[in-house]
């Protein structure tokens, strides 16, 4: 197949639309979870300009839904990427306790669905996370959640009905989900919109055995990959999408 015509699969599952491939943003605000994280922080968080090439370069090339964290100097250079793109930006938001405030700093873009950031939803305030839900729905988006210790969290979730998405870390090596057999149980229990993060286990996992392995599980309907230069942009993401066309058609 010619990668440069393919077009990204996109999976509708419970009234819900979502690209099978997301460009996640992890890297460009120097999350913990990389073991060069104070590299990017030098390289993209002191610097205006660098998320905004890459990003840029991903919509030119059909990666359009970000997986966006809500921070002002991420909205600004999603911005700055769309002035030097033919096609605009699909965001899934993950935000903390005021979703309306998260929709009005990225209200540019085409936002679709919002998450409650993982550092809310952990702490299990099971009433705040219905709160949030709630306020998203009533604001036009769909609501969901993300979690860091999803086999805790989402026994105690599980049946709150306003969840529609769940992004939880999932991969083949069982980095940072000790149990992800218990987890994917729970999340077909569920019956949510799944998207996959750390599939490359925060850059220490093999790309392409990771990606075969994340795009073979029925229980997973879509992928946020963070990429920290051009280069992995372009091996990465290039190298999903050839192998999530392959897969849709098997």
């Amino acid at each position: 197949m010619n990668d440069e015509i393919l077009k990204l699969p996109i999976v509708k599952k419970n009234e819900v639309e979502i690209s099978k491939i997301l460009v996640g943003t992890s890297p460009f605000i120097a999350a913990g979870q990389f073991e060069k994280s104070y590299l990017y922080y030098l390289e993209f968080v002191m610097k205006r300009g660098e998320v905004a090439k890459i990003l840029s370069w991903c919509l030119n090339n059909g990666f359009t839904w970000i997986q966006a964290i809500d921070v002002s100097f991420l909205a600004s250079e999603i911005g700055i990427a769309y002035e030097h793109a033919s096609q605009p930006p699909i965001i899934v938001l993950s935000t903390w306790d005021k979703p309306n405030r998260a929709i009005e700093r990225f209200k540019k873009f085409d936002v679709k669905i919002v998450l409650a950031h993982a550092s809310v939803v952990d702490h299990l305030d099971v009433p705040l996370i219905k709160k949030f839900l709630a306020q998203v729905r009533e604001l036009g988006f769909t609501p969901g959640i993300a979690t860091h210790t999803p086999n805790k969290t989402l026994h105690k979730l599980k049946h709150v009905d306003e969840i529609r998405v769940v992004m939880v870390p999932l991969n083949y090596a069982g980095l940072f989900n000790e149990d992800v057999d218990e987890t994917l149980e729970i999340l077909k229990e569920m019956n949510v919109v799944v998207i996959a993060k750390k599939v490359l286990g925060a850059g220490r996992l093999p790309v392409e055995r990771s990606l075969l392995w994340a795009l073979s599980r029925p229980e997973i309907d879509s992928i946020a990959l963070g990429v920290a230069s051009l280069s992995e942009a372009e091996y990465t993401l290039l190298l999903a999408r050839q192998l999530a066309c392959r897969a849709s058609v098997n």
